[in-house]
């Protein structure tokens, strides 16, 4: 469930359909009182300002923990067990971070110290007045345990027309007469999110835990000690006959909330995903009944993680959480918690920064490197090795060498023990215990790589080419990057190159050999005016020649995949200009365009992506302007793909490119293209290390920025291939490119 208007997003693809020249894009995307609180309420909000400093204080902590065994107005077989002690376990490992036990503030059945009962009034009215108080520089902790259920959603902005609901200590069913789909009291997604909202408008992080489930079917016992923290609406009689049809078609639109700038992060925690159940059980298994404690099983491995790994980022600490649960063969369950938030990759209160933090990093598994040559590994290249999280960057257990690489995996094989790659040549051993055990890796020297060819600058032709100041500024600065940041990463050929340098008075564009300057004008961009300095030139420069080269590489590795699960197609409509409002008329009907028509004003694209295989996929989908910026429009940067992203088998994800006329500017040439790239990753249940692929972004220039997922990210690091990255599942990606021509006016 997630908290409306704060979220992350995602999808998935394969290419067919409309497509265009070899070459990318121009246009950028432009895109969701409480009535007075009763006496229990009052009392929290009373313990709830003991616990809250002055302002001006120090950044603090601050926790508002909800568990909710008891349901008065449900049957005795929907009752829990669990949450009593989930909160007890989230009070422990809170404390053991260094969270003062008095700005912890308890609202849970049968716990000791509560500030009041569970109920929806009181667990508002906390989160309300937590929002008043928290102040720039906090983290305020929401954690619930207790029911979850689906039921009819109040707003038409769900794709299944259900919302994702948090049944407090007073949830009920409707009193005779009134509609049968609606619980009474119920939490839903946008009651939370409104609240979470204010408290990041004050400039404080908020972490929000919900070990709650949304499936149907009854609350039952699935085995000895075992249960299933689940309700329905039909469990109790009543209905959701009144949803919204569910649609094959998926809109693909932007709810981020509006919040003001300085505002706090988000990170968001769930038990697991709307489709599956979350489950409590009593631990120890095997032991008798009387000495068993219950727990629910997410709330307990996060509390675990939490007391046992000081250095956590809240990414690894879902990942260590999600392996424990696979692992322990006493939860009985295979649930897939998942995740949202621009706050993920934040350091978890109590501990210092982690090691996937410091560089590339990525999983490993049985010798297995969970990324490819989408995220820059290549043959021969040397990894350092780590059996944690917690283990520090500059200690690790041993490296490893690249032996081969696909487009999403790698296959490692183990340095010689005891040698330091950075000190000699270190020979490869066939088995390694160090290896085996190995559970992440952190790239240390990347693979040494052919030098990528390019042009000598040539002027622009005709009316594009630069005057003689211009023209000797940007010869000048061609070669400071070719032998500064581009040296042994680029060397000269004028007789085949994979770029040719065009000269212009905006700077150097870099084209692939072969387009036509005078009639399309497409590829990085690297703006050189009278007033660009040296190194901001050279930089400029660097960045436009790696953008390419990675743009490149990634229509090869499409080329080998074959767009293995997802269709992606395009389809342009005209819409044209509306004389009376002199506006584009994107209300009328749309007529259509030829198969190998070029875009122009008042047009709009649409993008459909169809899952085609039997299985659910994760896809992430990038827009490409003129410059080949990679533009996230799934996931969101920096956070990367979350299980939220979810593209289930036979459905359909569509989004739209309009352009307005301040969509399309003048250039050299009288064309130049758009398209979209989209990568789909198989999705794996249970598995919460899922990939960023906001590395992707890193190369962007400042007309890309928004979408960055590295803006922190030095020239060095981009040269070097060190950019961030989450990991990569081991079945191979679904990779997919098309391109659209798009009609620009020539600069006089």
């Amino acid at each position: 469930m997630g908290p409306a208007g704060s979220g992350a997003r995602g999808r998935r693809g394969t290419l067919r359909g409309r497509r265009g020249t070899a070459s990318p894009p121009r246009r950028r995307l432009e895109a969701e009182a409480m009535r007075p609180a009763h006496r229990a309420a009052l009392a929290l909000l009373v313990a709830l300002g003991c616990s809250i400093a002055a302002e001006g204080a120090t950044a603090r902590t601050l926790a508002l923990l909800v568990g909710v065994s008891d349901y008065p107005a449900l049957p005795a077989d929907r009752q829990l067990k669990a949450p009593a002690n989930d909160v007890r376990r989230m009070q422990l490992a809170l404390k053991t971070r260094g969270v003062a036990p008095e700005d912890v503030v308890v609202l849970a059945d049968g716990v000791e110290g509560t500030a009041g009962s569970p109920t929806r009034a009181a667990i508002l009215a906390g989160l309300e007045r937590l929002a008043g108080a928290a102040q720039k520089g906090d983290l305020v902790i929401f954690y619930a345990s207790g029911h979850g259920t689906r039921q009819p959603s109040r707003t038409a902005l769900k794709v299944d027309g259900l919302d994702q609901v948090f049944l407090p200590r007073d949830a009920a069913p409707p009193k005779a007469g009134e509609a049968r789909n609606q619980f009474e009291n119920a939490i839903a997604g946008p009651d939370f999110g409104a609240r979470l909202d204010a408290i990041r408008s004050r400039g404080a992080d908020v972490w929000f835990i919900l070990d709650s489930c949304f499936s149907g079917s009854a609350s039952r016992a699935v085995g000895d000690g075992v249960h299933d923290k689940k309700i329905s609406l039909e469990d109790i009689g009543l209905s959701t006959s009144s949803a919204m049809t569910p649609e094959k078609t998926t809109v693909l639109a932007d709810f981020a909330p509006d919040l003001p700038p300085g505002s706090g992060r988000l990170t968001a925690f769930y038990a697991s995903q709307p489709n599956e159940t979350a489950r409590e059980v009593a631990l120890p298994p095997g032991a008798p009944m009387e000495r068993r404690v219950w727990g629910s099983i997410f709330t307990t491995a996060l509390a675990d993680v939490l007391q046992r790994t000081p250095a956590l980022s809240y990414r690894q600490l879902m990942v260590e959480t999600g392996r424990v649960l696979r692992a322990d063969a006493a939860f009985q369950a295979r649930q897939t918690p998942s995740f949202e938030g621009d706050g993920m990759d934040g350091p978890v209160p109590g501990g210092g920064t982690a090691t996937a933090e410091n560089g590339s990093t990525w999983r490993v598994g049985a010798g297995i490197l969970h990324a490819g040559q989408i995220e820059g590994v290549e043959t021969g290249a040397l990894v350092a090795l780590y059996d944690s999280a917690a283990q520090p960057a500059g200690k690790p257990s041993g490296h490893a060498m690249v032996e081969e690489v696909e487009a999403t995996r790698a296959r490692l094989v183990a340095l010689k023990p005891g040698c330091v790659p950075a000190r000699t040549r270190c020979p490869t051993v066939p088995g390694s215990a160090v290896l085996d055990k190995a559970a992440y890796a952190r790239l240390a020297r990347p693979a040494p790589q052919a030098a990528f060819t390019i042009s000598r600058p040539r002027p622009w032709p005709r009316r594009g080419a630069p005057d003689a100041a211009q023209e000797a500024r940007l010869h000048q600065a061609f070669q400071a990057a070719l032998s500064g940041p581009l040296k042994d990463v680029a060397r000269l050929d004028d007789a085949a190159p994979a770029l040719v340098a065009w000269m212009t008075g905006d700077g150097l564009r870099f084209m692939p050999d072969g387009l036509d300057p005078l009639a399309m004008e497409a590829g990085p961009l690297a703006a050189i005016t009278p007033e660009t300095d040296t190194d901001s030139a050279t930089t400029a420069i660097a960045r436009a020649v790696l953008r390419a080269r990675q743009l490149l590489r990634l229509q090869a590795l499409t080329a080998a995949s074959a767009g293995r699960d997802l269709d992606l197609s395009t389809e342009v409509r005209r819409f044209g200009l509306d004389p009376t409002a002199r506006q584009c008329a994107f209300k009328g009907t749309p007529a259509t365009v030829a198969e190998d028509g070029s875009v122009a004003v008042c047009d709009k694209v649409q993008v459909a992506v169809q899952n085609r295989s039997t299985r659910p996929v994760l896809a992430a989908i990038f827009f490409l302007d003129d410059a080949w910026n990679l533009m996230a429009r799934r996931p969101t940067c920096p956070v990367g793909l979350t299980v939220s992203d979810r593209l289930e088998p036979g459905r359909r994800l569509v989004f739209e490119v309009p352009y307005h006329p301040r969509a399309i500017v003048p250039g050299h040439a009288p064309g130049t293209s758009n398209g979209v790239f989209v990568v789909g990753v198989p999705f794996i249940e249970g598995e919460t290390d899922l990939p960023s692929l906001c590395a992707l972004t890193g190369f962007n220039d400042l007309a890309g920025q928004a979408t960055r997922g590295d803006e922190g990210t030095g020239l060095d690091d981009l040269v070097d291939g060190t950019t961030r990255g989450g990991r990569l599942p081991l079945e191979s990606a679904s990779l997919s490119f098309a391109f659209w021509p798009v009609s620009q006016p020539v600069k006089p």
